[in-house]
């Protein structure tokens, strides 16, 4: 039997082309998702929309409920294996926690209230951009060529479009669009962060743990709003435990998705986010399927098979960049 063929019977479905493809498109939805189900649960609980701490206070729900659920599974199907066996280990969760979790979203609903929604998609939209480039120079094998500049420039091109005649103007403010640029690098660290972490420590607790320690961060931040005015409804509660299932799932497979995979590569299909998210609202809140959504959707895709495709061995060294 050949190296190549004990290698290919030693790959896991992370590691499958097709599987792969899958599993990161699924995410992408899922959280694509979270988009009409947010803007549902906010109107449901009576929830302003500029009401900055009651959404705080939703996501550190969300997030402390998707590391408890996953923990939960993590105990029936990892059994003795769900504790975290050094301090090393502990202090990473912990960083990783508040960089993925408390501090990205705390700078994105800060800046996304201060800004356009399409302004703030597009500038949200470069931490994609940003960790393909960034790969480039941190792994040997994710170098960038020229079916992935081309792809990038697909996906970026997608964003904007579903995002045109939204109001996109060039005014800057440090709380509106400089925060989104905090949630930006925030975003970037942290893909950075999974990659090297995910070497010791099984991503399903990777992920479990820096949820609940980055919803509780959240759930501190929020002590200091006032939320008299909330109504909880039945519909808010089935609502919010989607969310939070919706977080599990895609922050556990998007983890180990980059364990075993170039973020480079995988990066891309979260370009899809933001056009599912327009799909699913025209779905479950009657807004229209636009044109603009149709060309943004194809030209994210032609983006993705562009940045996947793999090159024949010769041109693939004479492309690198």
């Amino acid at each position: 039997m050949s190296i190549d063929s004990q290698n290919s019977e030693k790959k896991n479905i992370f590691q499958k082309k097709p599987w792969v493809i899958t599993l990161a498109v699924f995410s992408s939805f899922l959280w694509g998702s979270a988009f009409p189900v947010l803007k549902i649960t906010y109107q449901e609980m009576n929830m302003a929309g500029d009401d900055l701490y009651s959404k705080i206070l939703i996501a550190g729900v969300r997030f402390l409920l998707a590391g408890l659920l996953i923990l939960v599974y993590a105990f029936f199907t990892m059994k003795d294996n769900v504790k975290i066996r050094s301090r090393g280990d502990f202090g990473r969760v912990l960083l990783l926690g508040l960089v993925q979790t408390s501090l990205n979203y705390f700078f994105f609903y800060i800046g996304l209230a201060n800004t356009t929604a399409s302004k703030g998609a597009i500038i949200n939209s470069l931490s994609n951009f940003l960790i393909i480039i960034l790969a480039h120079f941190i792994y040997k094998n994710d170098r960038l060529n020229r079916n992935k500049i081309m792809g990038i420039v697909f996906g970026i091109i997608g964003v904007v479009i579903v995002n045109v005649g939204s109001g996109i103007d060039t005014s800057f403010t440090l709380i509106g669009e400089g925060f989104m640029f905090f949630a930006v690098a925030t975003a970037v660290l942290s893909s950075f962060m999974v990659k090297s972490y995910s070497r010791t420590m099984h991503p399903v607790l990777l992920s479990a743990y820096q949820l609940i320690f980055g919803g509780i961060v959240m759930l501190l931040i929020s002590l200091g709003g006032d939320y008299s005015t909330i109504n909880v409804t039945p519909l808010s509660l089935v609502l919010l435990l989607y969310s939070a299932v919706l977080s599990a799932v895609a922050f556990t497979l998007w983890y180990a998705l980059l364990k075993y995979n170039k973020p480079g590569e995988i990066t891309m299909f979260r370009f899809l986010i933001p056009v599912s998210g327009s799909l699913l609202s025209a779905i479950f809140l009657g807004e229209k399927i636009t044109l603009q959504v149709a060309v943004s959707l194809v030209s994210i895709v032609i983006g993705i098979v562009l940045v996947n495709r793999e090159l024949p061995k010769g041109k693939k060294r004479m492309s690198e960049v």
